[in-house]
Formats: structure tokens, C-alpha cells, sequence
């Protein structure tokens, strides 16, 4: 299943943060999200919701950037919490009110954020503008920076189309019927092997946003720009039979980049001629193999196993064989069958991109909304949390799987806002006094956090032991925001790092 792949990443983790280099400082998850999502990219989607409030009449919503932090760790909390309608986390019920969500932020006020949340200046863009996700395209583009900046490129990429799922009307949807979530648009990936998204670019149509198509079709001209920065650095990339043609690997060879792919039987520019015929290798039975070498080092592997498939390589060919286990229906039994080192490495390294599909299904941001734009920033917001927690994994930071990373982020972001409780109605003359209970530690996220760290004194027989390390007494007063037990003279050293 999805949780058992995200969580059993072991091999390959380790096998990332050996070789490659990475580029974050920091050692609680929140540093690794703020380190792809940073603070200049929600400073300009503050600036923007504003402005695009004020076009609008509305010049009170006057959002800041610790209050949209609040609402960015809602929207996460409501990926793993899921309920049928939004508002249900602000019920009265008892059962569906979660205070987590509810004591954040007011509803009214999520739901006017959310109705006024803006990337760019509308009335700045040219109406010439052919881009169709010009509408998100600062976000995108920070992103994809932050992305490449975070972590050295792995030997081992792949590139794959990923499905944002959306049935409004858009010109651009697309209907993929193999795809879990066939309806949406469609976003071209290339991943490492550890399922880390390196650099993405959305399909805008047969012709939209780009240049020109080149003499390698309009699949090859994708793989090229994905593959633009990792130029003469002996990467090795793997793709499927949509993007593989012997030109594309030609002219990634001329790049310093090997490629491989399953590839069509049409596109084998007459490889085909010089291979065995299907007939003869299904006489021979499954396992049969033969192989072929063009003058520019392109080998293409023609191989029978349930059914005929080509491999074309610039990298790799037949040896070193492997033996490979298949369950023959004829016999009832499992059978060992030669296997070519190509599609050995094909299997090994093809599947990052699905594996980061894995990952995001597994606690999506999927809430209905009209404008597709704002259904593509959820997705990539869930994309960075993904990709901060396999950097988190990867620093050798202690295992903690990625539904407890999301909690800690959610928490760590909502708590970054005000510490203001609100409540429903009228405020009373006199408020009852609220139990605090408190708890043996508190989480670093809160801990850390600058807010409503002053003691109180709770309504206790006993004494509780000082939290502080420094401290051996014991008190009657908790940290208002910690709820720890903490003596008040000890109240600077327990918060300070």
C-alpha cells in the first residue's frame, strides 16, 4: 500500500544522504517546510490577497503573514482530518468541534481569507500573456527554485506526468482513464528514485505557453526542459514509452545525460530489422532476448516476458543478466526467467514519480473550490510537505512517518499566528476561568514559538516538578501556552534554544 512504501524508505534514504548534498539548516520539520515554502513566498501572497481585497471593496481584511501561517496550518490539519464540509470543524456538536481548528481562527475569518487569497497583481498582467497558469505562476516558480536548491540531483530520475484532480470546467483538463483520479490537469514531473519532486511544469495544451516543437516532438521537448539542469553530471533518467524515441536519447547523450525507456516498436528507426522477429522468440519461450547497438552507443533490448517489450538505452544494455520470478498460468507455478540488466534498472529507479503520487494521496488537501488555481496551490502545498519530509528523513533526523510530520508542521505554522482564543457571541462580564491541565513536555514547535509564554497559577493541591532542567523544586504555576509546570524564574531558560 502507499503507508507501507512512504514509510519503508530505508534503502534509498540512506542511499540519498550518502551521495547527495543537502542544503537545509535546521532540525525540526517546520525548518524543512519553511525552507521550501520560505517566508518571501508567503510574504507576496499576503501582499497580493490584500490587494486583490481592496480591488474588490473589501479594504478591512488586512491579513498578515503569522495570520496566514494560522491558515496554512489549517488546511494541513484538514488533509489528515478530513470532514464532509468544512464548517463542521467549527460546529458546536460535540463529537465534530475540533479546537485545534476552531479556537485558531474564527470561521468567518477562514472562509474570507480563502475567498480573497491571490498570487499575483490582476491588474498588472498583460492580456497577451499565453501562459495559462499565469494565475499561479510566482508560486510555481518559487517553488521549483526552492525544490532544486534544497538537495543535490540523485544519479537516478525519472520522468512521469502527475494528475491534480479537478472536474470544473477548464479548458485545459485532461482525461487520463489509467489514472486513479482520471479527470484534472496533468503536470510533468521528474523525481529521484527517493520520490523527491525536483522540477515540474504544468501542461498547458497542444500549444499553450510554449515555443516552438522541436524535431523531437512535443514529449521529447518536455524531457529536455525537465532535465535542464542537470547537464554533464552523469545523471541517469528513465521515462516510459510516451517520451522515448532514439532521437530524445541522442540528444540527451550530447548533454551528459543517459537515458532509458521502454519505447515503442514504431519509433525503433529500424532497430527492429536487425532484432529477432516476435514469432521466433515466442517459440523459444519466455526470457528470449535480443539486442542491438547503433553507431551513436544506443542499445535496444527487445525482451519476452507476458508479452513483447523494448527497452532502448544509452547507458545500459543486456549484461548483467538477472533471473527474475514470473507465475506461468499454463504450469501453475512461478517460473525463473532471464532478465536483461535494463529492465532491472528500469523497475528499480522508474517509480518516483508514483511514489510521490503515493505519498500526496495518502492525506490530500481535496477541498471543492471554483477556481482551479487554488486547487493547484493546495496540491503543491501538499507536494512541499511531502518533500520536506523525505528531507527530514533523509538528514537522519529520528523516523517519524509522514502523517506525525504534517501534525507537527500544522501545529508548528498555527500556533506561529496569534494566540488569541476566540469564542462565540457576546463577551461575557465575567469570564469563567479556564482548567489548564498541565502536561509532562511540550512539543518544540510550541516550546519555541514566541506567544503567550507567562505563568499561571492552576487550581491544584500538589505541586508539579519544574520542567526546566536547570530546576529541581517544585510549583503550583504552568506556562499559559506550554502547559508545563514551570517555576516563574525559570521561564527564560526553558524557551530559549
Amino acid at each position: 500500500t502507499a503507508s507501507d512504501v512512504c514509510k519503508n524508505k530505508k534503502t534509498k534514504l540512506s542511499h540519498c544522504d550518502q551521495y547527495n548534498k543537502m542544503n537545509v539548516e535546521g532540525a525540526d520539520p517546520i525548518d524543512f517546510f519553511m525552507h521550501l515554502f520560505t517566508q518571501d513566498m508567503i510574504n507576496d501572497i499576503v501582499h497580493n490577497t490584500n490587494l486583490y481585497s481592496v480591488q474588490k471593496g473589501k479594504e478591512k481584511l488586512a491579513l498578515t503573514s503569522e495570520e496566514f501561517k494560522t491558515f496554512l496550518g489549517i488546511n494541513i490539519v484538514m488533509s489528515y482530518v478530513r470532514y464532509p464540509r468544512s464548517r463542521t470543524y467549527w460546529s458546536s456538536e460535540t463529537g465534530l468541534h475540533l479546537e485545534l481548528i476552531a479556537d485558531a481562527m474564527p470561521v468567518n475569518r477562514f472562509e474570507q481569507i480563502l475567498s480573497y487569497m491571490h498570487f499575483v497583481d490582476n491588474y498588472s498582467l498583460d492580456p497577451k500573456n499565453a501562459d495559462r497558469f499565469v494565475k499561479i505562476r510566482p508560486v510555481l516558480d518559487a517553488l521549483k527554485e526552492t525544490f532544486q536548491s534544497a538537495l543535490d540531483p540523485e544519479e537516478f530520475q525519472s520522468v512521469d506526468e502527475m494528475m491534480i484532480p479537478y472536474k470544473g470546467r477548464l479548458s485545459i483538463k485532461q482525461y487520463v482513464p489509467k489514472k486513479p483520479k482520471p479527470w484534472g490537469i496533468k503536470v510533468w514531473v521528474r523525481a529521484g528514485s527517493s520520490g523527491y519532486m525536483y522540477n515540474f511544469e504544468p501542461y498547458q495544451g497542444p500549444a499553450g505557453g510554449r515555443g516552438e516543437i522541436s524535431q523531437l516532438g512535443m514529449a521529447g521537448d518536455v524531457v529536455m526542459r525537465l532535465c535542464q539542469d542537470i547537464q554533464d553530471k552523469n545523471h541517469k533518467v528513465f521515462f516510459d514509452n510516451f517520451f522515448c524515441t532514439i532521437p530524445l536519447l541522442q540528444a540527451l547523450e550530447h548533454q551528459g545525460i543517459y537515458g532509458t525507456g521502454t519505447c515503442r516498436s514504431n519509433r525503433l528507426h529500424g532497430a527492429q530489422e536487425k532484432l529477432k522477429r516476435e514469432k521466433q522468440m515466442k517459440q523459444e519461450g519466455r526470457g528470449s532476448v535480443s539486442v542491438v547497438t547503433n553507431a551513436q552507443n544506443i542499445t535496444v533490448t527487445r525482451w519476452l516476458d507476458s508479452s513483447v517489450i523494448h527497452m532502448a538505452s544509452s547507458c545500459t544494455g543486456l549484461s548483467p543478466t538477472d533471473v527474475a520470478q514470473r507465475w506461468s498460468k499454463k504450469e501453475k507455478q512461478m517460473l525463473n526467467i532471464q532478465r536483461p540488466f535494463s529492465v532491472k534498472l528500469y523497475n528499480q529507479h522508474m517509480g518516483g514519480v508514483d511514489l510521490m503520487d503515493q505519498c500526496v494521496a495518502m492525506y490530500p488537501h481535496r477541498r471543492r473550490n471554483k477556481r482551479w488555481y487554488i486547487r493547484v496551490f493546495f496540491h503543491f502545498l501538499d507536494v512541499t510537505t511531502v518533500n520536506a519530509w523525505l528531507l527530514y528523513r533523509m538528514s537522519g533526523n529520528e523516523a517519524k512517518d509522514l502523517l506525525l510530520f504534517k501534525v507537527s508542521i500544522a501545529r508548528a505554522l498555527i500556533n506561529a499566528g496569534s494566540m488569541k482564543i476566540h469564542t462565540r457571541g457576546r463577551p461575557s462580564a465575567t469570564p469563567p476561568r479556564a482548567k489548564r491541565r498541565a502536561v509532562s513536555k511540550a512539543p518544540p514547535e510550541i516550546r519555541y514559538t514566541p506567544g503567550n509564554h507567562w505563568p499561571q497559577l492552576k487550581e491544584a493541591k500538589n505541586a508539579s516538578r519544574c520542567q526546566d532542567a536547570a530546576c529541581t523544586r517544585r510549583t503550583k504555576y504552568i506556562c499559559m501556552q506550554c502547559l508545563v509546570a514551570l517555576c516563574p524564574g525559570y521561564f527564560g531558560n526553558y524557551h530559549r534554544k
